[in-house]
Order: structure tokens, then sequence, then C-alpha cells
């Protein structure tokens, strides 16, 4: 998976948005962990598919990530959550996703 995101002001704190997922083996019932907003309480629940370094303004930085690496396996669902650790406001956002299948010969 991809993440891609901007800022039009200058990066103050620790300068990246941290990447996690929350898995679900059923699509109902996902890992505990915040999804948004700024409450960080459960955030070690959370897996960590890495950062995004954000050093610069008005320009859109990329991140890629694989869920499998992370996690050991590929789920059914998984949801992804972004925290901006920036110090000021993201401008705009993307996430994209692809699905790898290997096949044995």
């Amino acid at each position: 998976m991809e993440v891609a995101c901007a800022t039009t002001n200058v990066p103050a704190g620790n300068k990246q948005v941290v990447v996690f997922v929350k898995e679900s083996l059923d699509g109902t019932n996902f890992r505990s962990g915040p999804e948004s907003g700024t409450a960080a309480t459960d955030e070690p629940n959370l897996r960590v598919l890495g950062t995004v370094p954000m050093n610069s303004t008005t320009t859109i930085q990329q991140g890629t990530f694989s869920v499998t690496n992370a996690l050991g396996y590929c789920p059914d669902q998984f949801k992804i959550v972004c925290k901006n650790d920036l110090g000021v406001a993201l401008t705009s956002g993307a996430l994209y996703t692809s699905e790898v299948v290997f096949t044995s010969v």
C-alpha cells in the first residue's frame, strides 16, 4: 500500500506521518486501537507499518508499505490509520492499495 500526503505549512514536531494497520479476520472485529482523533491512549495496540518523512512544504511525500511484512500474513480485511505527527495540518492525503497474489507452479 502507498500513502501520499502534503502540507503547505512548515512542519514542526516530529515531521512525519506514522502509518498503522488494524487487521480483521472476519471483517467485523478489528484490532483495538484508535482510528481517528488525537487520543493516543490505545495507540500501542496498533501495528506500525512505517513513517512518511515530511521535511518540506508544498511537496507531496510518499511512502510504500507491506501489510504482509508488518503482520506476517495478509488478513482478510484491514484498516489503515495515519497519525499526523507534523505539528501542523496536512493539506492533502491519499491512500492506494494493490493486491499481489503469488501462486506456486
